[in-house]
C-alpha cells in the first residue's frame, strides 16, 4: 500500500515541518515495515489546490492523509473533493487539530472516508490493520475510537528512524511533551487527556544531539507548558546549555512556574520566551477557567528581566465580558514590562473546546467555519472589535517589526503617553492616508515627524526619527532572519558587505549614540546639544557587530556603485586613503582568484563602545 501524508503549512519556514505526520509515519513503519510505504509530502497555503493535487497523485497513492489547522482546513478540503473527483477509488483519512476539535462535521464531508481525532499514532496502526484483516471502510468507522498514548516511550522517534533528516531542516519543532493540566475554556490542548505526559529523557537526549550535529539553528519547543514542573524543566535547560549551546531555542512558558533560579538558566542558554498572557484582567480570565495574579505576573517577569532573558507576551481581544477599554488596559499592562514582542489576536472560537458550548451564554456571535472569530458581544461590539483589530496591527508593525523595543519608553516618556494613546494615534494615522508599509523604518520617521509636528516639536521630532532609524537598521541587520543577498562573488572584484544599508539621519548618529549613552533621554535637551546636521552613513554587520561609517556624496556614489574589478577599485587621494580604511573595518571586501577575501579587525559596537566613539 502506497499511503501519502500531506502536511498543509502557512508558509515556508523554520515551523513548517511536517512532525504529526512524521510521528504517524514513524508508528506506521514500525508496525508495517513491508506492508505500507509511506510518503511525506510539505505543501504551502500560496500553491494552487490543482498543483496541490498534481503533486499528491504523482506519489500514485492508494491511501491520503490530510492534516487539518484552523488556518488550512478550507484548502485541505477543496484538495480532498479535487482527489475524490480524479481518484474516487482513493481514500482520503482527515486527522489534525481541526479533527480533533470537529470530528463530527468533517465526517459529513463527502470527499473524506474517516476522521483521526486525538493522537493518531494507535489510531492509524489500528486503522490499517483492521484493512488488511478485510474490515470495509464502514466498518472501520464505527468501530474508530480517540485515545491518547499510553506511554509516549512506545512511539517511535522520526528523528531518530530516519523518516525526518535534521540535516534537511536550518530550523525545526521539537516535540518534548503531550496534554496541559490546565483547563482553560478557549484552548482544546488538554482534550482527552489529564495531565502532562512526557517523551523519555533519553530519547529527547539522543534527538538533541542529532539536532547539534546536524547544524539546526533555530528550535521551536512543542511544549505548552514547559516549566510546569519546574525541577524537570531546569534538567531540560541544562541539557538544552550543554548540548546544543549554538542553537536557538523559542518555548512556551508559564509565568507563575518561575523562579530565579530557572531565569538564571533561561539566561545560559540561547532562547527566547513566549508567555500567554492574553488579558491582565483577572475577572475576564476566570470566566473562562484561568487563574491570573498580575503582581504575581509582574514579580515573575521581572526575574526574566533582570537576567536578560528575550521574551514575548500573547494577548487576545474580544473575551466574554472583555471591552476596548478592558483591551486598552491589558495592552499597558504588558507593554509596561518591555517585552521583545507582542503578539495580539482576535478570540476564536474554536470547536470542541468549552467556550464553544458556553458561547451561547456570553452573548457570542462568531464565525461557524475555520477561524471561528468573533464577531461580535454584548461588551465588545463589531465597530470596537474593528478598532481593537487597527490598534493590533499598529502595535505589530511599529512595535514588532519596527523593532522599537529598546527605545519604545523612551518615546512614551517624551510624550507623555500610554502604549494604547499611542498605537490608537498611529491606527488613525495609517487610515488617514496611503501609507507605505513595507519600509517600516521610514513609516516609523514619518509618523514621528508628524507627532512632534502637532506638537510643535520639530526638532523633538528629528531626533525620534533618527532614533528609529539607527534602532531599526541595527535590528534589521542583527536579525537571525534577515533575507541575506546571496551574490555569489565574482573573483578579481571589490563588493560592498552584503550585510550593510544606507541610511539618512538629520544629526551626526555617533553623537546621539553617545549622549544617549550618557544618560540624556529629553528629546528636547538632545536637539539642543546636537545641532540639525544632515548626513547619510553606511551601517553595516562586521564579525559580529554592528558599526557605522558617515559618508560624503563621493564616497557613497563609489560604494554603490560596487561591485567593481579590483583594478578599476583604486581610486586616487582622499577617496583611497577612505578605501583603505573601508577595507580594515570590513565596508568593502577584495575577493581575489581563489576565492579568498579581506577580512579585518573588529570595529566598534557604537551601543556598547559609545564612549570609544
Amino acid at each position: 500500500m502506497n499511503l501519502s501524508l500531506v502536511s498543509i503549512h502557512i508558509e515556508k519556514s523554520s515551523k513548517a515541518v511536517s512532525l504529526g505526520c512524521a510521528m504517524l509515519a514513524a508508528a506506521l513503519k514500525q508496525r508495517f515495515p513491508e506492508e505500507v510505504r509511506v510518503n511525506l509530502l510539505d505543501l504551502y497555503l500560496q500553491e494552487p489546490a490543482v498543483d496541490c493535487v498534481d503533486r499528491i497523485l504523482q506519489q500514485q497513492p492508494d491511501w491520503v492523509g490530510l492534516s487539518l489547522a484552523l488556518w488550512n482546513r478550507k484548502t485541505a478540503l477543496e484538495i480532498a473533493d479535487r482527489l475524490k473527483a480524479l481518484r474516487p477509488d482513493l481514500v482520503i483519512l482527515a486527522g489534525g487539530p481541526e479533527a480533533t476539535g470537529d470530528p463530527l462535521k468533517l465526517a459529513q464531508h463527502p470527499s473524506i472516508d474517516l476522521v483521526l481525532p486525538g493522537e493518531g499514532e494507535r489510531l492509524i496502526v489500528e486503522t490499517l490493520d483492521s484493512f488488511f484483516q478485510g474490515t470495509g471502510i464502514a466498518g472501520i468507522r464505527k468501530s474508530m475510537r480517540s485515545a491518547p498514548a499510553a506511554d509516549l516511550a512506545l512511539l517511535p522517534s522520526p528523528w531518530l528512524d530516519g523518516t525526518l533528516r535534521a540535516e534537511d531542516h536550518a530550523g525545526l519543532v521539537w516535540e518534548l511533551s503531550r496534554g496541559c493540566p490546565f483547563k482553560c475554556d478557549f484552548c482544546f490542548e488538554s482534550l482527552g487527556t489529564e495531565g502532562i505526559r512526557r517523551f523519555p529523557a533519553e530519547r529527547l537526549r539522543a534527538e538533541l544531539k542529532r539536532f547539534a550535529t546536524a547544524g539546526v539553528t533555530q528550535i521551536f519547543v512543542l511544549d505548552p507548558t514547559f516549566n510546569f514542573h519546574r525541577e524537570e524543566a531546569k534538567r531540560m535547560l541544562r541539557l538544552m546549555a550543554e548540548t546544543a549551546p549554538e542553537i536557538h531555542f523559542n518555548i512556551e512558558i508559564r509565568s507563575e512556574y518561575l523562579d530565579r533560579e530557572m531565569a538564571d538558566l533561561f539566561a545560559e542558554l540561547n532562547c527566547s520566551l513566549q508567555i500567554g498572557l492574553q488579558s491582565a484582567d483577572p475577572t475576564v480570565l476566570a470566566k473562562l477557567n484561568r487563574c491570573f495574579d498580575p503582581i504575581d505576573f509582574q514579580q515573575k517577569v521581572m526575574l526574566l528581566h533582570e537576567a536578560e532573558v528575550a521574551y514575548g507576551f500573547d494577548l487576545i481581544y474580544g473575551l466574554p465580558e472583555d471591552n476596548l477599554e478592558g483591551f486598552l488596559a491589558s495592552l499597558d499592562f504588558a507593554l509596561a514590562m518591555a517585552p521583545n514582542h507582542l503578539d495580539i489576536f482576535p478570540l476564536s472560537v474554536l470547536p470542541g473546546t468549552r467556550l464553544a458550548e458556553t458561547a451561547p451564554g456570553f452573548g457570542l456571535i462568531h464565525v461557524q467555519e475555520a477561524p471561528y472569530r468573533i464577531v461580535s458581544s454584548p461588551t465588545f461590539g463589531e465597530e470596537d472589535l474593528a478598532t481593537a483589530a487597527r490598534i493590533a496591527e499598529a502595535c505589530t508593525l511599529f512595535y514588532n517589526k519596527g523593532a522599537a523595543v529598546p527605545w519604545f519608553g523612551l518615546l512614551l516618556e517624551n510624550l507623555q503617553w500610554s502604549p494604547a494613546q499611542l498605537f490608537s494615534r498611529l491606527s488613525t494615522w495609517l487610515q488617514e492616508g496611503d501609507r507605505d508599509l513595507t519600509d517600516v523604518t521610514q513609516l516609523q520617521q514619518a509618523f514621528l515627524h508628524q507627532l512632534f509636528e502637532e506638537r510643535d516639536q520639530p526638532d523633538s521630532g528629528r531626533i525620534a526619527a533618527d532614533i528609529a532609524a539607527w534602532f531599526g537598521h541595527y535590528a534589521a541587520l542583527t536579525d537571525p532572519a534577515r533575507p541575506c543577498r546571496h551574490e555569489e562573488p565574482e573573483p578579481g572584484h571589490t563588493y560592498l558587505n552584503t550585510l550593510s544599508v544606507f541610511a539618512r539621519f538629520r544629526t551626526d548618529p555617533g553623537e546621539l549614540l553617545a549622549n544617549l549613552q550618557r544618560g540624556i533621554s529629553d528629546f528636547e535637551e538632545l536637539a539642543f546639544f546636537l545641532e540639525e546636521e544632515p548626513c547619510e552613513a553606511l551601517i553595516y554587520l562586521h564579525e559580529g557587530d554592528v558599526d557605522f561609517q558617515i559618508l560624503t556624496a563621493e564616497q557613497s556614489r563609489f560604494l554603490q556603485g560596487l561591485p567593481r574589478k579590483l583594478e578599476e577599485a583604486q581610486p586616487a587621494g582622499e577617496l583611497a586613503d577612505f578605501l583603505t580604511e573601508a577595507r580594515a573595518r570590513g565596508i568593502v571586501c577584495d575577493y581575489y582568484r581563489n576565492g579568498e577575501r579581506l577580512n579585518s579587525k573588529k570595529p566598534l559596537n557604537p551601543i556598547q563602545d559609545a564612549d570609544k566613539i
